[in-house]
């Protein structure tokens, strides 16, 4: 009498893996929504700073627009270059006379404020261009601080 023996699963070891895969499939789910929600709040943010960064180009091309015809109508009233010059000395623009540079700052958010800078040109025609940009960049007003916390169940 001859016994076979008889390799095979239990009962239970089916049940026990379909719970495993089940489980690490709610892991993947979850890390998954975690993730696309961080990358959601990541661009909202960007597109709400880009948003802002060209609302503030959009301003000080205006205003950069505004001082060239200024500057025009100046160019047109004068004779030559040193009238021209002295005009423009004479002429308020802004807080301040643009003798030899102007400052413009725009602000972009609490943090960023872009800050453009002009000097005054004397153009060989009134069809030449009446500024030179000497600054077009974005300054920090304030001091970042590191964030060492790691939100990982928090709502931030």
């Amino acid at each position: 009498m001859s016994s076979k023996k008889r390799y095979g699963l239990n009962i239970g070891t089916s049940s026990i893996l379909i719970i495993i895969v089940i489980l690490c499939l709610v892991c993947f789910s979850c890390l998954s929504i975690t993730s696309a929600n961080a990358d959601y709040r990541l661009s909202s943010k960007l597109a709400e700073r880009t948003t802002n960064y060209y609302e503030a180009c959009n301003q000080a091309q205006q205003q950069l627009l505004e001082l060239s015809q200024r500057l025009e109508e100046l160019y047109n009233q004068s004779q030559n270059q040193s009238e021209y010059e002295s005009k423009i000395e004479k002429e308020p623009f802004g807080d301040s006379s643009l003798s030899d540079s102007l400052t413009f700052s725009y602000s972009i958010n609490d943090n960023q404020m872009l800050q453009v800078s002009i000097a005054p040109l004397y153009p060989e025609t009134n069809q030449g261009d009446f500024l030179k940009l000497t600054g077009w960049q974005v300054i920090s007003t304030t001091t970042p601080e590191q964030d060492n916390s790691l939100p990982v169940f928090g709502s931030n």
